[in-house]
């Protein structure tokens, strides 16, 4: 499996493109890069999706172009789909971002597999930075959207968010074996152990 980063639209938040022998995935496309596009047009033989941590704007507002121009599903948690459509939600109102509002092809819930091609993903929900933010384990490999970051976590100030949710999210991914990488919504790539070292915020749980 390689995996490759692709940092997108203002807030720089991570757009992962993940490639196998069998499946194109492309997890959370903040805004809408060509080099996305080609990436998924590239790989059509293989099974295609465009997976969603949550639903804030600054992950998901390229998912529908891709959508429409690649063929591949829309997946994202069952709890934070309204965001797609609720520019509230998904704080486009608030930060004054360009939304259009689309639908999901597809819902997921906390604990659910799905198989893409020949990766078999675990749906992991961590709520507090959303209700239904959703954590993506391949392999040994998690992505963890705004939930977790390198030192620090997503904020819990906005609509939908909640902080003692998130503590109880940090708990689940404390359980979780230290040498999984972490690929985060922003910032550089970490692992389980390095955070349960140095993250301040797992001192609260």
């Amino acid at each position: 499996m390689e995996i490759k980063v692709l940092p997108l639209g203002l807030i720089a938040a991570n757009c992962y493109m993940i490639s196998s022998n069998e499946a194109a995935i492309v997890i959370d496309p903040g805004k809408y890069s060509p080099l996305v596009a080609e990436f998924l047009i590239q790989n059509k033989p293989k099974e295609r999706a465009i997976l969603l941590t949550h639903s804030h704007f600054d992950h998901i507002c390229g998912a529908k172009q891709l959508r429409d121009e690649t063929a591949s599903d829309i997946i994202v948690s069952k709890k934070d789909e309204e965001g797609l459509f609720n520019t509230y939600l998904s704080l486009s109102d608030q930060f004054h971002a360009k939304q259009t509002p689309f639908h999901a092809d597809k819902t997921v819930i906390d604990g659910e597999f799905i198989n893409i091609g020949d990766l078999k993903i675990k749906c992991i929900e961590t709520p507090g930075h959303t209700p239904g933010s959703m954590c993506f384990l391949i392999g040994n490999e998690l992505f963890s959207g705004d939930t977790l970051f390198s030192g620090s976590i997503g904020r819990t100030d906005f609509p939908g968010s909640n902080h003692f949710e998130m503590l109880s999210s940090l708990k689940k991914l404390s359980a979780f074996s230290k040498t999984i990488n972490v690929y985060p919504g922003h910032g550089e790539s970490t692992t389980i152990g390095e955070e349960l070292l140095s993250n301040p915020y797992f001192s609260e749980i």
